[in-house]
């Protein structure tokens, strides 16, 4: 419980972490801020995973820790490393910084975001990425007739991630799969997930190029190269 102006001051208090893009950070108004969720969804081989792992080392040369929670498997430090070392960055420290979960059950992912602040080695992160959000929830209830029961349970998890990302302070980049719609691809989650973050971000492959758009309107175009997506 806190007053409305303490609510103000801590809102107001919430950094920005970089997405590893100068493009991207931009048309996010700053990069991923702290005490929110932002939502990064596209095809497969978008740049989705790639986005996660860079904004997981642009926390840590900040000195920030960050929790990768991996729900498809697509995790690979030596990514991490070829990204630091094509940007000229200091490897040595950055990968400590990441705290790598691999999750194959919903019920092991929320448990990851409720105990996080209780264990010691993830009390500290100031970043979550979780890659891809909704995979579990999809494998474990398929299909229409289970939709109620999964937009359920994903309902419970987003609102537990945002309460988290409010109290502890930490920004959270959730990547998302699509649906291909009869006119455009649509994240997996529908309203459940849109009323939940603070934005999102569709990402179209276009050869070596990505182009972003935010929330169904302003879009920039990023490179894709061994230093990740910029």
């Amino acid at each position: 419980m806190e007053t409305a102006d303490e609510a103000t001051r801590r809102v107001a208090s919430f950094p920005y972490f970089s997405s590893g893009s100068r493009k991207l950070d931009l048309l996010l108004g700053g990069g991923y801020r702290a005490g929110t969720l932002t939502e990064v969804f596209g095809r497969s081989n978008a740049g989705k995973s790639q986005l996660a792992m860079q904004a997981a080392l642009e926390a840590g040369r900040l000195g920030h820790m960050t929790l990768f929670l991996d729900t498809e498997g697509a995790f690979r430090p030596e990514r991490l490393e070829q990204i630091a070392f094509a940007r000229g960055w200091e490897v040595k420290g950055l990968l400590e910084r990441v705290v790598y979960v691999r999750s194959d059950s919903a019920g092991e992912q929320m448990e990851a975001i409720r105990r996080m602040q209780e264990r010691p080695a993830t009390a500290q992160c100031r970043m979550v990425a979780i890659d891809t959000l909704t995979r579990n929830f999809s494998v474990e209830l398929p299909g229409t007739s289970n939709m109620a029961s999964r937009q359920e349970a994903l309902g419970v998890h987003l609102s537990e991630m945002a309460r988290d990302a409010y109290i502890n302070g930490r920004a959270y980049i959730l990547t998302n799969r699509v649906t291909f719609g009869p006119t455009h691809d649509v994240g997996i989650g529908g309203r459940t997930l849109e009323q939940m973050v603070n934005a999102s971000v569709m990402l179209q492959r276009e050869g070596t190029k990505v182009r972003a758009t935010k929330d169904g309107g302003e879009s920039v175009q990023l490179e894709v190269s061994a230093a990740g997506v910029e």
